[in-house]
């Protein structure tokens, strides 16, 4: 196996290179348990940031599968999306009568395609024992919803998605996504994205009401899903501007992993 990744990862620029042999554990001096601790080694020796050595390695591992895998045409093979995200700017509007989302996503497919399918999950709040739980949903430009539909529970949900033309592959297109919540449902204070397919940019702003901002909020980077509802404030705190909001970039995200901002109210008991 290791023969084969060194193989494989040879004609590599030097610094995707090591980026391989430190992703998968192949130098014995640094061979961690943990791959974040492995990131961390390559970021050092490459005098760069966590975030842009994660993309090192990202960029490593893709031109490992395009090098093992002979190129066959995309219909016998393409069983993707068909699209990946170049990038995602998200609002939420806690000053509104009830909680408002706006995501602004910029896809770019590869393969012809004439609709995406877009999955959200809207967990219940622990004392949310209510006989409905929803979401009213909206395209406002880019697309038009062909189908809402629950998805495994009533906390997880599927949007499929009409685009005006057929995509073609590289081409980009932009498209923004309402959700609102019925008035007087819970929602659970925190809002991540959770990259199922490649997005390389990630922009979260919360607004919050003039008058009853947070206790704390704080940065979710690439969390693990579980640990999310980890009520414990992070050490990346931030911190209402004069409009009572909050804003956090993301760059280079990790499929899987969690982006995005967690926040307490003052008569939270764990603040």
């Amino acid at each position: 196996m290791r023969g084969t990744l060194l193989a494989l990862s040879a004609d590599m620029p030097g610094d995707l290179r090591r980026a391989v042999v430190l992703a998968y554990a192949l130098d014995p001096t640094h061979a961690y348990l943990r791959l974040d601790r492995r990131t961390d080694q390559l970021a050092r020796e490459l005098s760069v940031q966590q975030r842009t050595a994660r993309r090192r390695i990202d960029e490593a591992v893709a031109r490992l599968v395009r090098a093992a895998v002979p190129e066959t045409p995309a219909s016998a093979t393409d069983t993707g999306p068909g699209w990946h995200l170049r990038a995602v700017n998200a609002l939420l509007r806690l000053d509104t009568p009830t909680p408002e989302l706006y995501e602004a996503r910029s896809v770019v497919a590869t393969r012809p395609i004439d609709e995406l399918t877009v999955q959200f999950s809207l967990p219940r709040q622990p004392d949310d024992v209510g006989p409905e739980h929803g979401v009213h949903a909206d395209v406002l430009f880019g697309a038009r919803i062909r189908a809402l539909t629950r998805h495994i529970s009533d906390q997880c949900f599927r949007l499929t998605l009409a685009l005006p033309r057929t995509l073609e592959p590289g081409e980009r297109h932009d498209l923004c996504l309402h959700y609102r919540l019925p008035e007087g449902q819970p929602m659970r204070e925190h809002y991540v994205f959770q990259p199922l397919t490649p997005c390389a940019h990630c922009t979260v702003r919360l607004r919050f009401p003039a008058d009853s901002g947070p206790a704390t909020a704080w940065r979710l980077d690439g969390v693990p899903p579980r640990a999310v509802d980890d009520r414990t404030p992070g050490p990346d705190r931030l911190h209402p501007d004069t409009v009572g909001e909050v804003t956090a970039v993301f760059d280079g995200l990790q499929q899987g992993y969690a982006y995005g901002i967690a926040w307490t109210f003052a008569d939270d008991p764990r603040t």
